[in-house]
């Protein structure tokens, strides 16, 4: 049986769709159905152009060498969007209005669901990821480094998220997060309302969402925007397809084979696209 995988993003997120898959194939063998949600938004801003066919067909082509039968399905929400959350409180914040289309989520007719930004990369095999049991929980992440301490010990980081769908319909979790980001503004739109609305939560260990620092232990690292305080209280944020500026920033060369990988696969496709 194949696994669920889920990324949602625009035509510029597809470099870190792509170096995120290359990354889960590089240890996982396995069938996968990869979701991708994206929406052509372009009205609001001329960047948010959506992810095409061709790119889509193209990453299914790089699975199916390691898995036949692997699948890659994209979804265009550009209605669904602009006819719900588009019209809601959280339409104009500091975040793409890509980060709110994984609470379409409960459109998918799957059982289990792992939601990855397009900023992570995996660094070992997610196998035991994929066997933890959720019967009774909605959902399974790992706590935010930073929202721990100034927002709530439990906060739960929504860019590495296994969702149990079936509990999560009959809660009606992405239905009634969907309302709230349409009621309310929120500086974490998405990830908030998951964490308040959602009833049952399995906590994983920090190597399934490692938000700092590359460690020889963790499985997926996340390069989400961080606060370090020294020398002085400033931000990073360092993505993983800015190849130079993650080795002078974060001296950091673990994911050099991937990424490698990632430059040549991508001239491949430049000459596809139109």
């Amino acid at each position: 049986m194949a696994e669920n995988i889920l990324f949602c993003g625009n035509n510029k997120a597809f470099d870190g769709i792509l170096i995120s898959a290359l990354s889960i194939i590089k240890y996982y063998k396995k069938p996968l159905n990869v979701y991708i949600f994206t929406a052509d938004l372009r009205d609001i801003k001329p960047l948010y152009s959506p992810i095409c066919w061709q790119q889509a067909l193209f990453l299914e082509e790089i699975l199916t060498t390691v898995c036949p039968e692997s699948r890659v399905r994209l979804y265009d929400l550009t209605q669904d969007y602009r006819s719900g959350l588009g019209m809601g409180a959280n339409r104009n914040t500091v975040y793409t209005p890509y980060a709110l289309l994984r609470l379409y989520a409960d459109k998918l007719p799957v059982k289990r669901l792992l939601y990855l930004d397009a900023d992570t990369i995996v660094c070992g095999d997610i196998t035991p990821l994929f066997e933890k049991e959720l019967e009774d929980y909605e959902c399974a992440g790992v706590r935010d480094y930073v929202g721990r301490w100034f927002i709530d010990y439990n906060y739960m980081n929504a860019g590495v998220l296994l969702f149990n769908m079936d509990m999560c319909r009959n809660t009606e979790l992405f239905e009634r997060a969907r309302q709230m980001c349409c009621r309310r503004r929120m500086w974490f739109p998405d990830q908030t309302s998951l964490n308040r609305l959602c009833r049952s939560r399995y906590f994983l260990p920090r190597i399934y969402n490692e938000q700092r620092a590359y460690r020889k232990d963790t499985v997926i690292q996340h390069f989400c925007k961080s606060l370090r305080l020294l020398p002085y209280i400033h931000t990073i944020n360092v993505k993983p397809w800015e190849i130079d500026r993650l080795h002078q920033v974060y001296h950091l060369s673990v994911h050099d084979e991937v990424l490698t990988q990632y430059e040549h696969v991508r001239e491949c496709l430049k000459s596809r696209l139109p």
